[in-house]
């Protein structure tokens, strides 16, 4: 007798899902979450959430890109989520709500260097000063803002490549003013008005597509509520 050998039965084979990649501005991490929960809830596409400064991450055609404006786009490729205030954050322990626009001004260019220069009752002590990279679009809004620029900034200030750990150093330092947004504020920094300036600190939070996409336009439309 022979033994009678079936032929083997070919397995169904899936077709992978696109892909979608998200580039996230590293000031709008706080979003992750949301951005997490409105990617289960449209499984038809595989999203992939990357830092906008990874240098893994690519401007494919499928790419959305998140990021804090400095002015509302008006392309039909752009599109409002949100909008944020930058604020000027200093230590809870320093007996200072406000400061003028000239004294902000001089403190991070670097012509006022000593907290008492501003009052008498402040510490006779040198005032720290944190800010970002240039590369990140905090800073170009507070250019925008405050009315200084990256030529102007003091060459003693502190870089803080991400807002979390500005946010600690300003925690961490009764002498240290730095710059924040509302979604990264907490008790362990204290906001303060800066008075005199009439330009808006509030700025958009955008997406940029590269690609018309039904699930995508549906991604953003859950993310908007999401965090608005």
């Amino acid at each position: 007798m022979t033994a009678c050998s079936a032929n083997p039965i070919p397995l169904p084979t899936s077709t992978p899902l696109p892909s979608v990649q998200v580039r996230l501005d590293p000031l709008l991490e706080w979003s992750k979450s949301a951005m997490q929960m409105c990617s289960r809830q449209i499984p038809e596409r595989n999203w992939v959430i990357v830092p906008a400064d990874d240098p893994l991450s690519t401007t494919g055609e499928s790419t959305v890109h998140i990021y804090w404006g400095s002015e509302t786009n008006g392309s039909q490729n752009t599109f409002l989520l949100t909008s944020e205030h930058l604020v000027i954050v200093v230590n809870p322990t320093l007996p200072v709500t406000s400061l003028s626009l000239a004294e902000l001004q001089d403190i991070f260019s670097g012509k006022i260097n000593r907290w008492d220069e501003i009052a008498e009752d402040l510490p006779a002590a040198e005032i720290e000063v944190w800010y970002y990279p240039p590369n990140l679009s905090i800073m170009e809004n507070f250019f925008r803002w405050s009315g200084l620029s990256s030529e102007n900034l003091s060459p003693l200030g502190l870089f803080a490549p991400h807002p979390l750990e500005l946010r600690n150093a300003i925690a961490e330092n009764p002498l240290a003013i730095g710059i924040l947004t509302t979604r990264w504020m907490d008790d362990t920094v204290e906001g303060i008005t800066i008075e005199g300036n009439q330009n808006t600190s509030e700025f958009p939070v955008l997406a940029a597509v590269t690609t018309s996409d039904a699930f995508l336009q549906e991604w953003l439309f859950c993310l908007q509520n999401q965090i608005r």
